[in-house]
């Protein structure tokens, strides 16, 4: 009877140990995770419209944020638009992406802007970024 416990419990353990694989396994790729990133706005004068430019891979369905009015030219890698509104401020636009992970690689830039009475402002005084 002891024979045959050992016997069993070696099988067993032989089983066990032999359930561990084929070899060394690769890690999984990380899935691309659809959906929308947004360009924010920030200035210390109140801004009425900006055109601006956003580059990166895939952008699709752009939608301007806030009851703004938007204009825009979709190509290849780049969004051109105008966003009017009474006060940009904060979120002013939205467009769909195929993988939000990769935020950090849009990039937006300000080509021009006007006050809340159509007055040019400066560029270099606004700030935009592309965040999820």
């Amino acid at each position: 009877m002891r024979t045959r416990m050992r016997l069993l419990s070696t099988a067993a353990a032989a089983l066990i140990l032999g359930c561990g694989g084929d070899g060394p396994t690769t890690p999984l790729q990380p899935q691309p995770e659809p959906g929308v990133l947004q360009v924010t706005l920030s200035s210390g004068t109140a801004v009425g419209a900006v055109v601006l430019s956003v580059s990166g891979a895939g952008m699709t369905s752009p939608v301007a944020s806030g009851g703004a009015q938007l204009y825009y030219d979709l190509s290849v890698g780049t969004l051109r638009a105008v966003v009017v509104g009474s006060s940009l401020s904060g979120a002013i636009l939205r467009f769909t992406v195929p993988d939000v992970k990769q935020a950090a690689t849009y990039l937006a830039t300000v080509q021009e802007a006007a006050n809340l009475a159509n007055e040019p402002l400066a560029a270099a005084g606004i700030s935009v970024s592309v965040v999820r």
